[in-house]
C-alpha cells in the first residue's frame, strides 16, 4: 500500500467561510487498499473536508485552478481535464440519502444505474442488495424503511458505480448491531479489492480492527494520526481526548 501512488492526496488544504477558517492546512493521502478513519468533534471541519475532497466545495476561495495546487488524483493534479474521470471513480456517502421514498430499493438503484449508464444493471442490483442485507426488502417502498435500512440502501447506491475511492460520512449512523456487522464485513471486502476508503465515524468498536490509519481532525487541523495496527480501542479513545481536549465527539 505504502508503495502505491495515492488514489487521492490533499496537501495543505485551507478553507474559509467569510472570516472563519474551517480547514487550516490539512494534508492527507488515501492509498488503494487502505481504510483511513477520520475522527473529530462537532465543528472540526470533517464534513467540509469530505465536500472539498469530492469537489462539491472549492478549496480556499478559488476554483479548479486552485484545486490543482491542493488535490491530486492518482498522482496528477486534479483539474478540469481529469475531473470527469475522478467523479466516475469516487463514491460519496453524505448525510443525505438522495433516495426516492415512493420507490422500492430495486427501483431506486435501477433509476440511478440508468442515470449513470451502468451495464449489467439487474445483476448488479441483486448483488448489491444482498451485500447490504436488503434482498428481502427489495420490493418494499422506501417510505416504510427505518433509518438503518435507509443507510444500507444509501451504501448500495454509492457502490452502484463500482468506485475505486469511497468517502463515507458516518456510514454507521442508524445501524443496529447486525447492520453494523454487515457494514464492517462489506468495508473489509472493499478494502481487499484495493479500493481507497476514508471513513468518518466514531463507531470504533466495529471499524478500528479493519482500519489501516487513524487521524483526528480538531479545529481544522490534523491534530494526531498514526497507523492503526496494534492500536487498541482504549488507546484510540485516549488519543482522541488528548488531541481534542475532551471536546464532544458526537
Amino acid at each position: 500500500m505504502a508503495d502505491a501512488a495515492p488514489t487521492l492526496s490533499v496537501q495543505d488544504l485551507k478553507k474559509r467561510f467569510g472570516y472563519v477558517t474551517v480547514l487550516d492546512g490539512v494534508s492527507l493521502d488515501l492509498h488503494p487498499g487502505e481504510l483511513v478513519l477520520l475522527l473529530g468533534p462537532n465543528g472540526a471541519g470533517k464534513t467540509t473536508l469530505t465536500k472539498v475532497l469530492t469537489t462539491l466545495t472549492r478549496p480556499g476561495g478559488g476554483g479548479l485552478r486552485q484545486a490543482k495546487d491542493v488535490l491530486k488524483f492518482r498522482g496528477a493534479p486534479l483539474g478540469a481535464e481529469n475531473r470527469s474521470e475522478f467523479l466516475s471513480q469516487v463514491g460519496y456517502l453524505s448525510h443525505q440519502s438522495f433516495l426516492y421514498a415512493h420507490l422500492t430499493p430495486e427501483e431506486n438503484l435501477r433509476f440511478f444505474g440508468k442515470l449513470y449508464g451502468m451495464g449489467d444493471l439487474e445483476a448488479r442490483i441483486t448483488r448489491l442488495l444482498e451485500q447490504v442485507g436488503l434482498s428481502s426488502a427489495r420490493r418494499k417502498p422506501v417510505a416504510t424503511f427505518s433509518r438503518g435500512m435507509l443507510q444500507r440502501l444509501s451504501m448500495a447506491r454509492v457502490l452502484l458505480t463500482d468506485p475505486s475511492l469511497l468517502i463515507l460520512d458516518e456510514p454507521y449512523s442508524g445501524l443496529d448491531p447486525a447492520g453494523s456487522r454487515t457494514l464492517t464485513r462489506l468495508l473489509a471486502g472493499l478494502k481487499a479489492e484495493h479500493r481507497a476508503l476514508l471513513l468518518i465515524t466514531h463507531e470504533l468498536e466495529d471499524c478500528l480492527p479493519i482500519a489501516d490509519r487513524v487521524a483526528i481532525l480538531h479545529r481544522g487541523r490534523i491534530a494526531w494520526s498514526a497507523d492503526a495496527a496494534g492500536l487498541t480501542l482504549e488507546e484510540a479513545r485516549a488519543r482522541y481526548f488528548e488531541a481534542t481536549g475532551g471536546e464532544d465527539r458526537t
